[in-house]
């Protein structure tokens, strides 16, 4: 782990505020600033590149095997941006008659399915204190089918943020900040359909991204006394 921490290396972006960051399939990495550019990076030159921009604010990114990448906003929902041409598409802006005002996270599985979080329907991505503060539930899980169908899996999460995807895509793991935990969503065996929580954190978990040895990691940037 010592040795992972001091062969760290910054890369500057221009903008303030990325969230998520992804690999491409091309090689190269990809986030998103609070100004709604998409920012393709390379990781050797350290070249910054503005390859496409969405209305709204940036959260959760996902690469797709074609080159496109699934980028979560608020307050417009889930999108798809080609870096090659910068087309922005809307996909999903409102589920059961309520507007995806801050949709949070997203994985996709390799026949197209896509899973996201929306970390709260009450308030925007700039008023997330708002929702800690509350504390009323109203993190989403959703699914979104191949043929556009959307289903909400669970309604009641506290701030549902960060999620991965398991490597055999036998279930999803998803953090919820307020409530400082990680919890497994079954998607396949026995328990498919059920949640199970996985561990409590000494702190506030954000992002989330697997290894390829399978370990999970949390972005904590607030911990708790």
């Amino acid at each position: 782990m010592n040795d992972i921490i001091a062969s760290r290396r910054l890369i500057p972006t221009p903008g303030p505020a990325p969230e998520d960051i992804i690999a491409g399939p091309d090689g190269m990495l990809y986030c998103g600033p609070q100004d709604g550019r998409i920012l393709r990076l390379d990781p050797d030159t350290e070249a910054v590149k503005t390859v496409a921009t969405v209305p709204g604010r940036p959260l959760g990114l996902e690469p797709l095997p074609d080159g496109r990448l699934l980028v979560c906003n608020s307050p417009n929902g889930l999108m798809r941006v080609d870096p090659a041409t910068g087309r922005v598409e809307s996909l999903l802006t409102q589920i059961g008659g309520k507007r995806l005002i801050f949709a949070s996270n997203v994985e996709a599985a390799r026949d197209g399915t896509v899973w996201f979080t929306a970390s709260s329907m009450r308030y925007t991505q700039p008023q997330w204190r708002r929702d800690l503060i509350e504390a009323i539930p109203t993190g989403h899980l959703i699914r979104l089918d191949p043929d556009g169908r959307a289903t909400v899996l669970a309604d009641d999460l506290h701030f549902a943020n960060g999620m991965v995807l398991a490597a055999d895509e036998s279930h999803l793991i998803y953090a919820e900040t307020a409530a400082r935990r990680l919890s497994r969503w079954w998607l396949t065996g026995p328990n498919a359909g059920q949640r199970e929580l996985m561990c409590e954190l000494p702190g506030y978990p954000d992002n989330l991204g697997r290894g390829a040895d399978g370990m999970v990691w949390a972005a904590m940037p607030t911990r708790f006394s």
